[in-house]
């Protein structure tokens, strides 16, 4: 039986470590969506959203080899 979820709905961004991220991003570190995943035990679909979601318009991904996950 599969559970129909709202589009905006993210069940596993309750374990996920934003201050954490914050302070990775603000020390100038290179963040991933793999790595965040992977450290957090979820999909990173999941994590896009979740980052999405709190973060809004102030979130940025960027593609390629040096791309990561950027706040403003």
């Amino acid at each position: 039986m599969m559970i129909a979820m709202q589009p905006n709905q993210t069940p596993n961004s309750t374990k996920f470590d934003y201050a954490a991220f914050e302070s990775a991003v603000n020390g100038g570190q290179r963040v991933t969506l793999k790595a965040l995943a992977t450290t957090n035990g979820m999909k990173t679909d999941d994590v896009r959203r979740a980052l999405v979601a709190k973060y809004g318009a102030r979130v940025t991904f960027m593609r390629g080899r040096t791309g990561g996950i950027r706040l403003a």
